[in-house]
């Protein structure tokens, strides 16, 4: 191995084949602490379970620093010699008894929606680094990652100025009510695309990396195994090139006979709103 990883994605690449390393029978297998043991509600062990896997995957030099409750993104990487910091954000969700990935096609992004760009502190200085998300969805008991996602966050939303304003739109309003004693959370829920949703033929039940093109282009990783190329054209009709690399299927696909997706999680945009109505109780009349 070189010095320096180089990149977000020869990063990115080193941690997906130190897990699907790990495969049995196409699912790779994980042991959690028990939630009990959890300091705060909004801790995770998968969380911590993901960064032991990292700092296990990594050379010494590197650190993995969990970013605590309501902070993102969850996991930040740094390489000491080159100065490289790439974020990752992780999300799981557990899979149904009937075999089905919970949820629909998004999923709630908590205070601030997903980019492929984000911002840290490096003492004072405010840096803007790469951001990828690692979606995991688990078997019924949890004992094992059924299909996994390590996904350029750019996938999901490029405008990095609406990432920002999402990070500091949160506020209370305090003296609130006759008495003047309470306050009001205004804390937005976003909910974007949901990689895992079992619809998505595509993604599900496979342990794959979704990145820009470009950046595998760059890369030329001999290991990588494209099977797909997914085309994301935007509301304005800009069309943004992306691959899957599948490593756990044996045959590699040449650059013309690359399947090619579009419209991949179209099904969100067909949403409408719903009229919100007051829920109270109902009783027959005497």
């Amino acid at each position: 191995m070189k010095e320096s990883l180089g990149s977000a994605l020869s990063l990115i690449l080193r941690i997906y084949r130190s897990l699907i390393d790990k495969s049995v029978d196409s699912e790779i297998p994980v042991r959690l602490r028990a939630k009990r043991l959890v300091g705060t509600v909004q801790d995770d062990p998968f969380d911590c379970w993901m960064q032991n896997e990292i700092r296990a995957a990594l050379p010494k030099y590197f650190e993995v620093v969990h970013s605590g409750p309501l902070t993102t993104p969850d996991l930040v990487v740094r390489d000491r010699k080159s100065g490289l910091i790439v974020g990752l954000e992780v999300k799981k969700l557990i899979r149904q008894a009937n075999g089905r990935a919970p949820r629909g096609m998004t999923i709630d992004y908590n205070s601030c929606l997903p980019c492929g760009s984000t911002l840290v502190k490096v003492g004072d200085e405010t840096v803007v680094i790469p951001c990828f998300y690692f979606f995991a969805l688990l078997s019924h008991d949890s004992t094992r990652i059924v299909s996994s996602i390590l996904l350029d966050g750019d996938f999901l939303n490029y405008d990095f100025n609406l990432h920002k304003e999402s990070k500091y739109s949160n506020y209370t309003e305090y003296n609130h009510g006759p008495y003047g004693e309470g306050s009001i959370r205004h804390r937005k829920m976003y909910t974007y695309p949901n990689p895992l949703n079992d619809r998505i033929g595509a993604f599900f039940l496979r342990h794959i990396v979704v990145a820009k093109k470009i950046d595998f282009d760059r890369s030329a990783d001999p290991k990588c195994r494209f099977t797909e190329q997914i085309v994301r054209t935007d509301k304005y009709g800009n069309s943004f090139y992306y691959y899957l690399d599948d490593e756990l299927r044996c045959k590699c696909s040449s650059e013309g006979e690359l399947q090619t997706l579009t419209g991949i999680f179209e099904a969100c945009k067909v949403r409408k709103p719903k009229e919100r109505v007051a829920a109270m109780p109902v009783l027959e009349r005497l």
